[in-house]
C-alpha cells in the first residue's frame, strides 16, 4: 500500500496571455520537492503565443500537460483543468504567481498530521519591476498579504463532486468553491505558511478588486439562499 508521499498531485495552472510569465509559474511546480506533481496548464484562448511556450517547454518532461481551449475564464480553464487531472489531490496556482519549493510537501503532510480534507496557506505580493502598483495598493495595503483560497490541496473527487469551479462568476469563484466544499463536509484548515509568492505585472485581474472580503460573503449569502430553497417544501 503506498503511503500519502506516493500520491500524485495535479498542480492546475489557467493561461490567458501569459507567455511572458507562464513558464516561471510551471517551473516552481517542477521544482518542488515532493517529486510526485503533474503541471496541468490550460491556455484559455491565449493569442499571445502562451500554448506554444508551455508546449515547447514540457515537451521533454512528462510532468508537464497543456490544452486550449476558447477563451471562456479562469473558472472553465480551472474546470478544464479537472477533467485532466490524473492526481488523487489537486491544488491551484495562477498563472502570474509562484509556489515556494516546499509547498506540496507540506500540505500532504499537514493533511495527514491534521487529519484534515484540505489544507490552503498564505500568500505575499510583491509589484514587479516597471509596473504600476494596484491603486488599492496605497490605501489597503492588509490586501498584499492573507489566506490564499485557491492554495487548497484536496482530494479531486471532492472538488470533482461539488461541481468545480462556478464559471457563471467573473469573481469570486474561489471563495464560493471553498463555501461548496465546506457544505459538502470537507474539513480543511487554512495554515499559516507561504504557500503563494503574488505578482503584480500591472495587468492581474485583480488590479480592479475594490472589497477584498466582498467574494466570500456574496459565497456565504448564496449558501444561505441554497440552504432556504432546499428547506421550502415542494
Amino acid at each position: 500500500m503506498s503511503g500519502a508521499g506516493d500520491r500524485l498531485v495535479s498542480v492546475i495552472v489557467p493561461a490567458y496571455d501569459r507567455r511572458y510569465c507562464v513558464m516561471d509559474a510551471v517551473g516552481s511546480v517542477l521544482a518542488q520537492t515532493y517529486r510526485h506533481v503533474e503541471c496541468i496548464v490550460v491556455d484559455d484562448g491565449s493569442v499571445d503565443g502562451t500554448f506554444e511556450t508551455v508546449a515547447a517547454a514540457g515537451a521533454g518532461d512528462r510532468r508537464v500537460r497543456v490544452f486550449a481551449q476558447g477563451h471562456a475564464g479562469v473558472s472553465a480553464a480551472r474546470n478544464r483543468g479537472l477533467r485532466e487531472a490524473r492526481g488523487e489531490y489537486v491544488t491551484f496556482l495562477d498563472s502570474d504567481d509562484l509556489m515556494p519549493p516546499t509547498r506540496v510537501q507540506r500540505q500532504v503532510e499537514l493533511l495527514a498530521e491534521l487529519a484534515c480534507g484540505g489544507v490552503f496557506g498564505r500568500f505575499e505580493s510583491f509589484v514587479m519591476e516597471g509596473a504600476t502598483p494596484p491603486a488599492w495598493m496605497a490605501t489597503r495595503p492588509e490586501w498584499c498579504r492573507g489566506h490564499a483560497w485557491t492554495s487548497l490541496l484536496t482530494a479531486t473527487a471532492r472538488v470533482r463532486a461539488v461541481g468545480g469551479f462556478d464559471e457563471t462568476l467573473l469573481m469570486g469563484e474561489d471563495a464560493d468553491l471553498l463555501v461548496r466544499l465546506r457544505e459538502a463536509g470537507v474539513d480543511f484548515r487554512a495554515i499559516d505558511e507561504l504557500f503563494v509568492v503574488r505578482r503584480f505585472f500591472g495587468d492581474n485581474l485583480t488590479y480592479g478588486m475594490r472589497d477584498n472580503d466582498s467574494a466570500l460573503r456574496d459565497a456565504i449569502r448564496r449558501r444561505m439562499t441554497r440552504r432556504r430553497a432546499a428547506a421550502v417544501p415542494q
